[in-house]
This record gives structure tokens, sequence and C-alpha cells, in this order.
């Protein structure tokens, strides 16, 4: 990308928050050299995929992970992880909060909170609190036998257990648990569950 087409971007930038302080014009500055670098160097089809994400954040964090720029592998890792945790959020209808689990099932904040210690439901801990994927559910009550399931699982770690039920596993059957525990077949998702390990962690 050429000088005019960065200050261009530069312009641009300061346009789009308005009036800037000399460290702020600073910052913004050091930001757009690395994402000028970052874009100029994504292959098309990489620039497809981060413009598909649901909005400003998670296209930034794509560009990150997916631009050929210099960066600690560590932070690459840590950039991929965030990105699959964000999948895992939004398959299959996504997550919601524990008030509106409370509303869904017509009990209090309090016993959403007992039920997913109990596991009873399953929770994932996330920056902005516990979260519920609603897949678990069905109508004003939880999916038939996911309390037994999250029992054959409660040796391992909630985000762990949400990878169990949305990836196929060849324990059961090459279909994905969650697929089976829609049907009411508890058997093989159990016999996967026994076998399954931590090595699936994201």
């Amino acid at each position: 990308m050429s000088g005019v087409a960065h200050d261009t971007l530069q312009d641009a930038a300061e346009n789009l928050i308005g009036p800037v302080s000399g460290t702020e014009r600073a910052l913004l500055r050091r930001i757009v050299r690395y994402f000028v670098e970052a874009i100029d160097r994504l292959p098309k089809r990489d620039k497809a995929k981060a413009l598909a994400a649901r909005d400003d954040f998670w296209t930034l964090m794509e560009t990150l992970a997916l631009a050929p720029v210099a960066e600690s592998p560590e932070l690459r890792v840590r950039l991929r992880g965030a990105l699959a945790r964000r999948e895992l959020l939004e398959a299959e209808g996504g997550v919601i909060g524990p008030s509106s689990v409370a509303d869904l099932l017509h009990i209090s904040r309090q016993a959403v909170g007992q039920r997913r210690a109990a596991g009873k439901l399953l929770g994932v801990e996330t920056p902005t609190g516990y979260m519920y994927p609603v897949w678990q559910f069905d109508g004003t009550q939880a999916l038939a036998g996911l309390d037994e399931i999250l029992h054959a699982l409660d040796d391992h770690e909630p985000w762990t257990q949400l990878i169990f039920f949305l990836t196929k596993n060849d324990a059961s059957g090459g279909k994905r648990p969650l697929d089976l525990l829609r049907q009411g077949k508890l058997s093989p998702i159990l016999r996967a569950a026994r076998v399954h390990g931590v090595h699936t962690a994201v």
C-alpha cells in the first residue's frame, strides 16, 4: 500500500473519531501503520473472511490472527483460541446470559447458577460472566438427558464439555453428541464421554 494510501487511511481514521490529542494521534498512527501492512499482505480469501466477521471487534481479531506480519507465536495461538471460542459460542443459535435462562426456565438467577454448579446446565465463563448455549434448552426445560451427559463429563471443564457436544466423535458413530442428544440416544453419547480426552480443550 502506498504512502498516499496510508495517509488517506490515517485522515479517515482521525475524521471518524474527531479531534485527537498529540498522544492519541501518535497511537493512531502506530495502529494504522500496523494494519496497513497487515491488510496489504492479507490474501484476498482472508480479507473476505475478516470482513465476514459479525462486528468491528471480530474483524479486528480475524485480521490479527490471519495477517502474515511479525507476531509472537504465543500471541497468534491466543488469537486463534479466542476466535475458536467465539465460533463455539455462536454455534447452534448462540448463547444467553443467566437472566435470560431464568426467564426461559421460570426460575431465579440464583437457581440458574445452582443448576450450573450441580452439573444440570452447561455454562461457560466469559469476560462478561457465565453464558449458556441455547441449544441445551427444549422449550422451557433443558434437553432430556443433558444432566446425565454432563455428569459423565464432570472431570472436564465447561469449555471442553462444549467442544464435546458440538464435535463429531468416532466413539459416537461419527455424529455430534448434540445431534444424538436431540434424538434421545444417550448410550452412544455416554460411551463417547467415557473416552473423551482433555486434548480437545481450547
